[in-house]
């Protein structure tokens, strides 16, 4: 059915769907197949880009946190500041000595890390309390942070203390001062740490891409926002931030204001969450750029494409179909007609080949007018030479009965050869005869030359008996036998030996007429086929008109063959087809 459909199809039209099939949709499906894998390389980066991002926010805080424990630890570890909150004192004198050293310990470690205070709460009795930096251990079981210590064990505490309205939370820091020699716990100290100190300094690296940063602690409160949230309260409970709970680090797509959105999240030692969240199309912003520079090119290709296709198509439409008109105009009658040759491409090789063609098909018309006009002439010669045979043949009657009447017989044999030889050659106008027939047409010719030159001439012939009824175009050998008698025995005086054949080859009646004379030369070979012609006063058609008649008879399987070399004598060979 397709093939049917496609035979139907013009040329055009089967260039701009083969085009089609196999240019523009190929092109497109690579092209849509490449941009789906940049897409998914982009998507790939992007997710890589935000953990690296997160992972750094999330470094960076751990190191800011990591920095406020080792003050702590190095406080816990003076031994300025043990030896103040453990040891007896006897006089006042004394414990103001020991609280200024610690105030002096205090301020030169608050130059280096932002506090907003520092307190010291102490289990020694002998010493007093300054009301701001040492206070008594029984002061800080009523603070909130102090459950969190007694029941646990760890080595720092921290504790975030929100206010009503969900604004900047209260950062603690706490440590048990602990004895290391009796491992027992003479007191605690508490850093009170403001939120500025922790993330202030922090820069949002997401800025440029319209993207951000949250620090969240472990119940979903929000330690640091770099997004402009203000939502409050549980961060948990908004659906885009759930499964940031579910595991330590991860990435995930959700929906965020209307728009789709890239969350990558890392967990640091607190159990904070640190949360990196970008919006794609922010991400990909370059990649939509690219992807619409993409749809503009191909539908500038395919518009291409398509218009000088068509453009090309038309116009060699144009001359195949200015092409077919000439032919039709020639299959007409316009013989001869040329046509304007454009460029050097195959179709300018077709419109050359129509020109020769053409200019060759009105030369032929013109030879099979000649030619007919000269198969006309023949016809009235013969036809002429057909006038009254009658009384051609009572003439020769008459002159045999005149040779016996006198006692000749080589007049009579003569006579009756040339009756015979004219009535073959007349043969009622017929153009074939049998093979048979043509022999002793030949043979009448040969009686009458040894009659003329008695005693020269020696014939053989080497006849198969089932080519005598095969078909053969009359006075064919004639002419080729008057030839080798005219030409080959002229330095012996007509002198020499004529050997004529015949033989089935292949389905083909084989004639071979060969002498002993003198031979030709190729030149002379050449001239004697290209230049003979029957009309000369010795008589005959001539080899050249043997062969022109043959070759209209038959067609280009007739052969004629002429083999010759001086002083080898020469054989002219025929190849006649039999039905």
């Amino acid at each position: 059915m397709i093939s049917v459909y496609w035979n139907r199809v013009r040329l055009l039209q089967k260039l701009i769907l083969i085009v089609i099939l196999f240019l523009i949709i190929p092109v497109l499906i690579i092209g849509y197949y490449l941009f789906s894998t940049s897409l998914s390389l982009a998507q790939k980066e992007a997710r890589e880009m935000l953990e690296k991002v997160a992972y750094q926010l999330n470094d960076n805080i751990e190191y800011r946190i990591i920095g406020y424990q080792n003050m702590l630890m190095q406080l816990s570890l003076d031994s300025g500041i043990t030896t103040t909150l453990t040891q007896p004192y006897q006089s006042l004198e004394e414990e103001v000595m020991g609280l200024q050293q610690i105030n002096s310990t205090v301020s030169r470690i608050r130059s280096y890390f932002p506090m907003k205070t520092v307190q010291f709460y102490k289990s020694n009795p002998s010493l007093h309390e300054d009301g701001g930096t040492v206070l008594n251990l029984e002061k800080a079981e009523a603070e909130p942070w102090y459950a969190d210590m007694k029941d646990e064990n760890r080595s720092f505490y921290w504790y975030f203390n929100w206010k009503e309205d969900h604004s900047e939370p209260s950062l603690y820091l706490s440590k048990w001062l602990v004895d290391y020699l009796s491992n027992e716990k003479y007191g605690i100290i508490h850093v009170e740490v403001t939120n500025r100190a922790l993330f202030d300094q922090i820069s949002n690296p997401l800025a440029l891409k319209k993207g951000g940063f949250m620090v969240l602690d472990n119940e979903g409160k929000v330690l640091a926002d770099y997004m402009d949230h203000r939502d409050g309260g549980d961060i948990r409970q908004l659906p885009y931030l759930k499964q940031v709970y579910e595991a330590n680090h991860g990435s995930y797509t959700a929906q965020i204001n209307g728009l789709q959105s890239l969350v990558v999240y890392e967990t640091n030692r607190l159990g904070w969450k640190v949360v990196t969240i970008v919006s794609q199309q922010e991400l990909w912003q370059k990649l939509r750029l690219v992807k619409q520079a993409a749809i503009s090119v191909s539908v500038l290709f395919v518009v291409l494409t398509v218009t000088v296709l068509t453009g090309f198509g038309l116009q060699t439409t144009k001359r195949l179909n200015f092409l077919i008109r000439s032919m039709r105009r020639v299959r007409s009658g316009d013989m001869g007609l040329t046509i304007k040759v454009h460029s050097k491409d195959e179709l300018a090789d077709l419109e050359e080949e129509f020109n020769n063609m053409s200019i060759r098909l009105d030369e032929s018309v013109q030879e099979i007018s000649e030619a007919r006009s000269r198969a006309e002439t023949e016809k009235l010669n013969l036809l002429q030479a057909q006038i009254n045979p009658h009384f051609l043949y009572n003439t020769l009657a008459l002159v045999k009965s005149m040779a016996m009447d006198v006692g000749s017989s080589e007049i009579s044999s003569t006579v009756d050869a040339l009756a015979k030889f004219f009535r073959l050659a007349l043969n009622r106008g017929v153009d074939i005869l049998p093979f048979k027939e043509e022999l002793e047409h030949v043979k009448a010719y040969l009686d009458i030359h040894k009659s003329r030159y008695p005693g020269r001439l020696t014939v053989v012939f080497e006849v198969e008996e089932e080519t005598l009824a095969c078909d053969i175009v009359k006075i064919t050998l004639q002419p080729i036998v008057e030839n080798a008698l005219l030409h080959a025995f002229v330095h012996t005086g007509g002198r020499g030996r004529l050997t004529i054949s015949a033989s089935m080859r292949q389905g083909n009646l084989c004639i071979t007429i060969a002498d002993n004379g003198s031979g030709m030369t190729q030149e002379q070979l050449q001239h004697l086929l290209e230049h003979a012609n029957g009309t000369s006063d010795r008589g005959g058609f001539g080899v050249y008109n043997v062969n022109e008649r043959l070759k209209r008879n038959y067609g280009q399987s007739f052969q004629l063959l002429i083999q010759s070399a001086p002083g080898e004598g020469t054989s002219v060979r025929l190849f006649i087809p039999q039905k």
